[in-house]
Order: structure tokens, then C-alpha cells, then sequence
């Protein structure tokens, strides 16, 4: 029987090769010492070598062997790199000995293969799934003489493109030694006229597509703010000037990791081409006493020949398989209705009391309560810290709201912010050395608070033990779990002055140890992520909370974007959506309810607007829209998410929910630009549905003219738009309809909705 996984060692030529029936990854070992990259791609039966530039003798280059001039670690493909070898590119590991001198000429010294899984200690990963084989190549190298071993760790699995890679430094010596840089992943290869492709955002405005040419030099990104941020996700990847959403080669790189991180692309004066990932150097320094080891966090490597979609779905099956919280990762999410821009800090025992009520009638299956039920807080200045029941707005505790949601049939939730301090709190009063902070200076204050010192043990179980007393006492279905600020003060008065540079690595393993234990303790209870919006959205909190509030921007016309760009590196069921009231809060646009709930009905949908409030045309589109979603929530949370077109290259967006065997699919379409052009959009591409879905019948589109004359602009843009967007994509009598401000959805004989919208 044909082996589904295999990784094999070849000694006569000393190559790696790891295979799965969707790639081969190869490496070899250049004279029993070194490790090299060969090759990434589609599965290869064997690899002969034929891809290997001939060797050149480069003035200045440092050869490693005297006997062979031409051999130098500046011209050879590397998979891992240290600095002073000959090589002055950016390395991966940078090693400090007692002495102050650099250490790290690491040498070959052994390797296993097993069948399990590595896991970094302390750190969020991929699991394993019972009945699916993996597969783990360790290779360990050796620095003799500074007694510094470094192992590089590749896991794959069966069913997946992924490879799973990080790095291990172990002290063997008898002194301290300081990690300066601990990258996870780097790879090199021969520049081929290579794309970059990464994100770019700001609060409300997340997870922004950037793709450009590698020009000579590096190019960088990441974060220095002890979060992922919204401004540069961890996440790059490759790809050649003709792929697109469905063809063409994509190798992308994607960090399971939640604090400060760094990656770049680097193209030498050679065409070589670096790409490089991992914790930010910048401010890191470790130190590694001996017999202990520093592990870095794991990053997931994946190949697409199918383009982005294919490079998407490949994430999407494998984190909601193998990373996602086991508990949540088939379970249907609740559909809920979250209280911030219905009451904002106006809270109260009776107003919530009635929510309730109105949501249970409306088809709600949870209802949310936001910040403002704590402390004495009535504003962002106070009270963050005292997580203790207003008695003012809530007289007779929570109890009675959970009691009430229970006889309604509907479960009810709560926002935290634990990581935060107010300077008005009775926690800063009685611990006033518990927020970060630099010895000597005042810490500065964020949306009028502070960072707790997640460094110290004491803290983390502080906030252990009040979480867990709160979840004990108030059975509670689900948690927002919020951070809104950035760090500016990384001091800790327990770090000494030469482990001054783990404050941000040491935060975020404290912040770890507390989400482990806490949904360990409650794996019941949805915890979903949050950092004003999308601040935080990683993989390494996607660990731990199924699902993230991806933007606290709900506009409609920008959420296509947001999502668009998110659902790039996590499927739909991570990424909630609401429907939000109009004049939206954000931006102040209007837009019709049908194409709001739409916006939202391909990924976690929820709503945030005020229920209390509506006329009853508003309350007959929530309960029809409500009953519709719930209709179809099962085949949304299973399919296959598909982009189409992108809101960044052109005036439309699509996206598409398909099932499995490609029988049924609901395309959602947004016609974003009202304004008639004469001419098409040059960016606009037809998406190749055909090749989804293989039937070729003829087809036909009815555009409903509006009743106002005044929309026959607008009918005839949609015309256009749609018949480009469709050109070359047959199907079985294709109905499509459109009317301004309503939802229609076309039955088809192939089992395909279209669902469109005049944004």
C-alpha cells in the first residue's frame, strides 16, 4: 500500500524529501555539514538535482572549503542562516556567547523522523487529528565550540499542503548565552520575476492587500507594538505576475504567533531571493542559561498551485482541523446579537432585560453584553481592572438577566478586557506596580488605560483566578475577549537588567498560560477574540478562540474589503460579521438592509444595532433574514469559501459558498460604484465558475428594471458589470435578479443562488 506521507532520507546523495500526495519539499546536505534548499512544489516522484545553479567563484565571497573556491554560503540556497559564515544576507539565528562575541557555526550532527507531531512548549500549534497520519523530520545541528545545538523541526501531514516548521536553541555549554534572533522559517531561492503579496491596515481598516515586485534589497514588515497589530499581519507569500484568485503557483507563510513579529523578502545583487519569518528582532534578546532551551513559534508553510483559493482553502481546512479548539471546530457558532452600538456604555439591568426579550422573538440565539457592566464604569476612564458587577446599573447582579435568557431558550454572553488597567480602579489603587512599566518613567496612557505586566506569574494567576470564580459563578456561554491598546511601556520591575529584552515574548507566553488553562477549565464556553476589531488577529489566538471581531468597522461597503482581505488566511467561520444600523456609526453611509445582512451572511454572522427601536419593516427584514441564514447556516459553516473578485482591483465583489462535492453554491455579488462607465473596468476578470463547476449549458440573465427611472443608470451598470463578470461561465438557465434595497435570490437547476446588491 502506497504511503499517503513519507519522508525520507536519501544517504547515497544526502537529501531530505518530504511528500504528501499535494507537494514535495527537499533539502540536502552539501558535504554532510550544511543544509540547503532544493525544492518546494508539486510532489516529485525523486529528485535528481536538475534544478541546481552551476557553482561560480564570486570575488569576495568566504569559502567554506578551501578545495572548493566556488562553494560559499552567499551564493548557496539556505534553510537556515547565521551571521559571519560568508553570508550577508539577514540571518535567522543570531547567538550571543558571555564573552560578547557572536557564536553559531552550526554544523550537521544528527536527525530522527517520527510519527507524531512537535509541539513548542508554551506555544500555540498545530494538533494532531485522530485517524490522520503526520509525519516529523528533526534535524540538529551543532556549534562545537561555543555548545549551542539548534534544531530545525518539519511537520507535515497527510491531508494537507502545510509544512510545519520552527526552530529549537538548546545552551550545552557550562555559561549563559543571549538569543538575539530566533526566526522560525527562512528559504532561499533563485528570484523568477516573484510577487510579494502581503497586508497592510489600520484600526477600521484591516487586513488591506498589497502586492508589488521584489525590487533589490529587503523589504520588511511586521510589529513592535506587543501585539500582531492590524497594521501587519504575520503572513507573506510569493507568487508569479499571471496568478490569480484560481491559477497559478502561491507559497505563502503564515505565523502562529500573537506578539511582535518580522518578516521580509530579501533579493541580493545575485537574484537570490530570502524570505524570512519569525519573532521581531528588534527589542528581543533571550537569555538561555545552561541546559535550557528557547522555542520558537511554529510557522505554516503552505503551496498552491490553484492560485489563491486554492493557497486559502489550503489554511482554512487546516486550521479548522488542526488548530482551532477541537470542541468548535464542526460546531455551529450561535447567532448573536452583541449590545455596544445598541447601548454603548448605557447598561442597565432593565434595558438589557428587554433585549433579551425582543432578541429571543427576532430568532437570536445569544445575546452579548458589552463593555459598561462593570466597576463604576459609565466611560473608557475608569474601572478596568474592578471586574466586579455595577450595582448601580445592575442592582441584583447578572443572575436574573441569565435567568431570564434561559426561560427565553437563549444564551447570554459577556465582554472582558483582562489584560487592561484603569489608573481609576480599585485594582491600580491597591497594586499600583502592577501595570508595564519602565523604572524612572510615567507610563503613557492608551484610550485612558494601561497594560497589565503579564511577564509575572503572580499577575497572570490573579487574573486566572478572577476569571475562573466569574465563569464559576455566572454560567456564562460565551466571552469577548478584548485588548485595545498597544504596548508602549516594556518594563517589568521582576525582570533584571539582562533579561530586559523578553518582556514582549515573556507577555505573550503569560498571556498563553492564561487562555490555556481558562478554556481548558471552561471548553464549553465560545471565547471570541478581539483587539479593537482586527488588532489581534493570528493565528496563534485563533488557538484558543474559534472566531475573531475582525473590524470595529461595520460598514458594509468597507467590510467587503476587511473580509475579503481576511478570508485570505482564515476561513468564514472565524471571521464575524454583523449587521449594523443605519447611518452606519463608522462612516455615516447608508446602505440597504439586504446587502448589510449579506455582507455578513458568508461568514460569522451576528448583528449590533438597537433592536428596541424598530419599525416594524426593520423588524419583518431581521426575522426574515434571521430565518433565512439559519436555513442555510449548516452549508455556509461546511462549504468551501471561494473569492471571485476583488474589491481592491476593481469596483464589484464577489465571493461564493460552495459544498464539498460542488453541487450547490451561493455566489454573493456587490456592485460597489453607482456611477455609468462607457468603458469596462480594466482590472475586472471573468471568474472561471466553469471550471468549479463542470456543466456546459447555456445560460441567461434577467435584470429587473427598478421602478424609479432614475435607476436605469444603475440597471444598466449592473448589466454590464454582470455580463463581463460572467462572460465564458456557463450554466443551466441562470437567473439572476436584481432590485434596489431587496434581497432576490435566483433558483437554479445546478443548485447555484446568486444573491446581488447595489452597494
Amino acid at each position: 500500500m502506497k504511503e499517503k506521507i513519507n519522508i525520507r532520507y536519501d544517504d547515497k546523495h544526502q537529501t531530505f524529501h518530504l511528500s504528501n500526495r499535494k507537494f514535495s519539499y527537499i533539502m540536502e546536505l552539501r558535504e554532510s555539514t550544511w543544509l540547503l534548499h532544493r525544492y518546494w512544489g508539486p510532489k516529485l516522484s525523486a529528485y535528481y538535482g536538475s534544478n541546481q545553479p552551476a557553482a561560480v567563484k564570486r570575488t569576495f565571497a568566504a569559502a567554506l572549503i578551501p578545495e572548493i573556491p566556488a562553494f560559499s554560503m552567499e551564493m548557496e540556497p539556505q534553510e537556515f542562516s547565521c551571521p559571519h559564515q560568508g553570508d550577508y544576507r539577514e540571518p535567522s539565528i543570531t547567538l550571543r556567547r558571555e564573552d560578547g562575541c557572536l557564536a553559531g557555526r552550526m554544523q550537521y550532527k544528527s536527525h530522527e523522523i517520527t510519527d507524531t507531531l512537535h509541539v513548542p512548549i508554551g506555544l500555540p500549534h498545530i494538533r494532531p487529528q485522530e485517524g490522520k497520519s503526520v509525519k516529523t523530520l528533526s534535524i540538529h545541528f551543532l556549534d562545537v565550540v561555543s555548545s549551542i545545538q539548534l534544531t530545525l523541526h518539519y511537520s507535515i501531514l497527510e491531508d494537507s499542503a502545510a509544512i510545519i516548521r520552527s526552530a529549537q536553541i538548546t545552551n550545552l555549554g557550562n555559561s549563559p548565552i543571549w538569543v538575539e534572533r530566533a526566526l522560525s522559517a527562512l528559504i532561499d531561492t533563485i528570484y523568477s520575476q516573484e510577487q510579494l503579496v502581503t497586508f497592510y491596515g489600520t484600526h477600521q481598516k484591516e487586513f488591506q492587500l498589497s502586492r508589488q515586485d521584489i525590487s533589490h534589497g529587503r523589504f520588511s514588515i511586521g510589529s513592535v507594538r506587543g501585539a500582531s497589530s492590524p497594521q501587519y499581519p504575520p503572513f507573506a507569500a510569493l507568487c508569479t505576475p499571471e496568478t490569480t484568485e484560481h491559477t497559478g503557483d502561491v507559497r505563502a507563510f503564515q505565523l502562529i504567533y500573537s506578539g511582535n513579529h518580522h518578516v521580509s523578502a530579501e533579493r541580493d545583487q545575485y537574484n537570490h531571493l530570502r524570505i524570512a519569518i519569525g519573532i521581531q528582532p528588534d527589542g528581543f534578546c533571550w537569555k538561555l542559561l545552561p541546559g535550557e532551551s528557547f522555542h520558537a513559534p511554529q510557522a505554516v508553510l503552505t503551496y498552491s498551485s490553484q492560485g489563491f483559493n486554492g493557497m486559502s482553502q489550503e489554511f482554512h481546512k487546516l486550521f479548522s482541523e488542526h488548530l482551532f479548539p477541537p470542541q468548535w471546530s464542526k460546531r455551529k457558532r450561535p447567532i448573536l446579537l452583541n449590545s455596544w452600538e445598541m447601548c454603548y456604555f448605557d447598561v442597565s439591568e432593565e434595558k438589557i432585560l428587554r433585549v433579551i426579550q425582543e432578541a429571543a422573538e427576532l430568532g437570536f440565539e445569544l445575546v452579548v453584553l458589552d463593555d459598561g457592566w462593570f466597576g463604576h464604569r459609565s466611560n473608557s476612564k475608569s474601572s478596568l481592572g474592578d471586574w466586579t458587577v455595577n450595582p448601580e446599573k445592575f442592582p441584583n447582579g447578572l443572575m436574573p438577566l441569565l435567568k431570564y435568557a434561559k426561560e427565553k431558550g437563549i444564551q447570554f454572553g459577556i465582554w472582558f478586557e483582562p489584560e487592561m488597567i484603569s489608573i481609576d480602579s480599585a485594582l491600580m489603587r491597591t497594586h499600583p506596580d502592577w501595570c508595564a512599566q519602565i523604572p524612572g518613567y510615567t507610563p503613557l496612557l492608551g484610550r485612558n488605560q494601561l497594560v497589565l505586566d503579564l511577564t509575572r506569574q503572580e499577575i497572570q494567576d490573579y487574573l486566572l483566578e478572577m476569571l475562573t470564580n466569574f465563569l464559576k459563578a455566572y454560567p456564562i456561554s460565551y466571552v469577548k475577549w478584548d485588548m485595545n491598546r498597544h504596548i508602549t511601556d516594556p518594563g517589568s520591575q521582576d525582570l533584571p537588567q539582562d533579561r530586559t529584552g523578553e518582556f514582549f515574548h515573556r507577555y505573550i507566553l503569560g498571556l498563553y498560560r492564561i487562555l490555556e488553562e481558562l478554556t481548558a477549565r471552561f471548553p464549553d464556553v465560545m471565547f471570541e477574540n478581539c483587539s479593537s476589531g482586527g488588532g489581534r488577529f493570528d493565528a496563534g489566538m485563533s488557538f484558543y478562540m474559534p472566531q475573531t471581531w475582525c473590524s470595529d468597522n461595520t460598514d458594509a461597503l468597507d467590510r467587503q474589503a476587511i473580509q475579503y482581505g481576511a478570508s485570505y488566511l482564515f476561513p468564514p467561520s472565524a471571521i464575524t460579521a454583523h449587521v449594523s444600523a443605519v447611518p452606519n456609526h463608522q462612516t455615516g453611509r447608508q446602505i440597504p438592509f439586504a446587502a448589510r445582512a449579506a455582507v455578513s451572511s458568508a461568514f460569522n454572522m451576528g448583528y449590533e444595532l438597537n433592536i428596541l427601536e424598530l419599525s416594524s419593516e426593520d423588524r419583518g427584514q431581521i426575522l426574515t433574514h434571521l430565518a433565512e441564514y439559519k436555513a442555510e447556516q449548516e452549508f455556509l459553516f461546511h462549504g468551501e469559501f471561494y473569492r471571485l473578485h476583488s474589491p481592491f482591483t476593481g469596483n464589484d465583489c464577489a465571493w461564493m459558498v460552495a459544498n464539498i462535492e460542488k453541487t450547490r453554491a451561493i455566489v454573493y455579488f456587490f456592485v460597489r460604484e453607482l456611477p455609468y462607465r462607457k468603458t469596462r473596468t480594466k482590472c475586472r476578470r471573468h471568474c472561471p465558475l466553469n471550471k468549479l463547476f463542470p456543466i456546459s449549458l447555456t445560460y441567461k440573465i434577467k435584470i429587473t428594471a427598478f421602478s424609479n427611472p432614475n435607476h436605469l443608470i444603475q440597471t444598466e451598470r449592473i448589466q454590464e458589470a454582470f455580463l463581463h463578470f460572467f462572460s465564458n461561465c456557463p450554466f443551466n438557465g441562470l437567473l439572476i435578479q436584481f432590485q434596489l434595497g431587496t434581497i432576490e435570490i435566483g433558483k437554479l437547476l445546478t443548485g447555484i443562488d446568486l444573491i446581488g446588491f447595489i452597494i
